[in-house]
């Protein structure tokens, strides 16, 4: 009846996709190294001239704490905070079996009868346990390298369609360079004419109305471009220009500041390209239908983290404890899946923390990941 139980809590947590699921084998591995720390712990007492219950409870602790090291070393070594939900979910199903087989092996060495004397059953016993460890061992390292060979080929895709579109962003900056320089000897050939004409009136109604307006414009894509090279990470670069020439097409008004070196994240850089993508798009349809469309982006570097500011313009009213729930959006509608998105990519990663506050008509979000120790 326990078994039955807890596969179906496993199976309803797997397909809930929670962090239960990853509960449920952590319960399993400890009830494994118990049992296999006892049988070690019994043999090598057995075999001693001194019987002692202090000492073999000595023996038990120490072979549990070794164990527990070594398959906590191994969890780390291969996987991340979030690669439990990330396996797939034929996986999650196999691992959820493995984790039955393991609650019969411990039922049927605790219940089966005895027919052998006590060492010898410790020994067999033993024996069946370690064997089944290499089993779920040589298992575990299939599922792994499976599931680390499809987030490899996640990586590679996602990061080439963030290279092409980082190559469009220099592309489409390229294409104004050349505008601005045809524009530009426009206005000295123009220039020129007033010149030769010495029409000082029109020469001065042009430069007011025309040169001073270019020049404007061409300093303000100036200042918001100054601070990309603290930027490091091609991949936050490129979204980063690619949502910035979006923006400055919709007329809204940008700034982006980077005071310090980012060379490196404490995450995934696909889930933290995801949720910035998320979090801009928003912020970019948010403000544009405000009375005046502003966004502001701040990347800090602290010692022990790094700091993502992201502020916008918006009209109407926002209800805090409703920004994150399903079809919510700042835009209106039932459109804002986004965000709940954010959350549930949030969930992997226990050193990211998220802050949404209002404050004046501006929508602000503040992400801090920590760095990992």
């Amino acid at each position: 009846m326990a078994i039955i139980v807890f596969f179906c809590t496993s199976f309803i947590a797997l397909l809930l996709n929670s962090s239960f699921f990853k509960i449920c084998l952590d319960f399993t591995e400890i009830i494994f190294i118990g049992m296999v720390s006892d049988h070690l712990a019994q043999i090598i007492s057995g075999t001693s001239a001194i019987n002692n219950d202090y000492l073999q409870l000595l023996i038990f602790i120490c072979f549990y704490l070794i164990l527990f090291y070594l398959l906590q070393f191994f969890v780390h070594k291969f996987y991340t905070n979030n690669q439990y939900t990330s396996l797939a979910t034929i996986s999650k199903v196999f691992l959820s079996l493995l984790s039955c087989i393991t609650i019969i092996v411990l039922y049927l060495n605790i219940f089966v009868p005895s027919t052998f004397e006590e060492q010898q059953l410790t020994k067999i016993n033993l024996i069946i346990q370690l064997s089944y460890l290499i089993i779920i061992f040589v298992v575990s390292m299939f599922l792994i390298k499976n599931n680390k060979e499809k987030s490899r080929l996640k990586y590679q895709k996602i990061k080439h369609s963030q290279f092409n579109d980082y190559m469009k962003s220099l592309e489409k900056v390229n294409s104004d360079m050349q505008m601005f320089r045809h524009d530009y000897l426009n206005i000295l050939t123009t220039i020129s004419s007033y010149i030769a004409n010495e029409d000082m009136e029109q020469l001065k109604n042009y430069f007011n109305h025309k040169i001073i307006k270019v020049e404007k414009e061409t300093f303000k894509k100036n200042l918001m471009m100054k601070d990309f090279s603290n930027l490091e990470i091609i991949e936050l670069k490129g979204l980063l220009t690619t949502k910035l020439i979006l923006s400055t097409e919709k007329d809204i008004n940008v700034q982006i500041e980077i005071p310090d070196k980012i060379k490196d994240i404490s995450m995934d850089i696909i889930d933290f390209s995801r949720i910035l993508g998320i979090l801009i798009d928003n912020a970019i349809e948010a403000s544009e239908k405000s009375n005046e469309p502003e966004i502001n982006i701040v990347f800090l570097q602290t010692p022990n983290s790094c700091i993502f500011v992201l502020e916008n313009s918006f009209n109407g009213e926002v209800d805090n404890s409703k920004i994150f729930q399903e079809g919510f959006s700042t835009k209106g509608g039932n459109r804002g899946y986004g965000l709940k998105n954010v959350l549930d990519i949030k969930k992997g990663y226990p050193n990211l923390f998220l802050n949404t506050r209002l404050e004046n008509n501006r929508f602000i979000q503040e992400l801090e990941l920590t760095n990992r120790k």
